[in-house]
């Protein structure tokens, strides 16, 4: 005769937590709750975990009656064929170190006469679990907001990079100042004549000219002495090129960098928004384009500079911790 022991000992292992073969070993069951797999992106129901303990070898008839029972036997004849199992358990173990279990696991012999037990994941046998299967999922790729916000300083910083200014206004900033000196000397030829004169290391006078342009950018050339003159006079030139290029760079450019209050889905709900901040000392409070998703962009105010925009978040995150930093190029 013969029976699927094998399978009783996986039936009995749903409904109990622990199944003794008699004169051979003890399966223990335990609860394990479910878990996720980082590494393959699998989600595992809840389950029994299972272990094998050698010591348990006392026959308490729970699996001589499964036997009996499942198979129209007696206990006696049950419990003959149980030992007959236990004996070809054993001899398996004996010859060839290893011994499978049907939906159980397996059974290995160490040199040291130790049996190590390999749970089977081909059956659940958590009742509650009935059903549930093994569920892989695409990796979930989050961003905190400190790490936007960081990214965005990065792409602010690699933009404004003085290699990456545009090259029309790098020319605007050399020109104008040589342009405007051009017609300051048509006007005022007589005055540049005596800065020249002045720059004489044989003319010890001292003489300051005063030069005014039309669009009330003022530069002033000072020279007091024959020593000093051609230091001072060159410093001035460059004080008034660089002042004349800042000039130049604010008047043409836009404010690029927008502090973000909110976005929404409504434009009239945008246009409260920006009344709102308009009576809160925002005058300049306006909507900023739209995004992908068409939501309606509304910005306390706009920089042209970066590093002024970045100094202005950081004041408002005080009051409103989810603002954050547009950059419209």
């Amino acid at each position: 005769m013969k029976t699927n022991i094998n399978k009783h000992i996986s039936d009995l292992l749903c409904e109990h937590n622990c199944v003794i073969v008699p004169d051979f070993g003890g399966f223990v069951a335990n609860y394990e709750s479910a878990f996720i797999d980082s590494r393959t992106n699998h989600m595992f129901a809840p389950k029994k975990s299972i272990v094998f303990n050698r010591s348990l070898k006392n026959n308490d008839g729970l699996l001589v009656n499964e036997i009996a029972v499942a198979e129209g036997l007696t206990f006696k004849q049950a419990k003959k064929e149980l030992d007959k199992y236990v004996l070809n358990l054993n001899e398996s173990l004996s010859l060839y170190k290893k011994v499978f279990i049907d939906e159980v696991g397996t059974l290995l012999l160490t040199s040291d006469d130790k049996v190590l037990f390999v749970q089977s994941n081909s059956r659940n046998h958590l009742l509650d679990s009935y059903g549930f299967s093994t569920i892989q999922y695409p990796a979930i790729q989050r961003t905190s907001v400190q790490e936007r916000f960081e990214e965005k300083i990065k792409h602010i910083d690699k933009a404004h990079l003085p290699s990456n200014k545009k090259p029309w206004l790098k020319a605007a900033a050399v020109l104008l100042p040589l342009l405007m000196v051009s017609a300051l000397g048509v006007s005022n030829k007589d005055k540049i004549h005596a800065v020249y004169a002045n720059l004489s290391p044989f003319n010890s006078t001292t003489e300051k000219v005063e030069m005014k342009e039309e669009l009330s950018i003022y530069t002033s050339f000072s020279v007091e002495s024959p020593t000093n003159t051609i230091e001072e006079g060159v410093h001035s030139f460059y004080n008034a090129k660089n002042n004349m290029a800042t000039f130049v760079e604010e008047a043409i450019e836009e404010p690029k960098h927008f502090i973000i209050a909110g976005a929404f889905s409504s434009e009239r709900n945008a246009k409260k928004m920006i009344s709102k901040l308009q009576k809160s000392s925002f005058s300049n409070s306006k909507i900023v384009g739209k995004s992908k998703s068409g939501l309606y962009r509304v910005s306390y105010n706009g920089f042209v500079n970066s590093s002024d925009a970045i100094v202005a978040l950081r004041e408002i995150k005080k009051t409103n911790p989810s603002a954050w930093l547009l950059s419209t190029h």
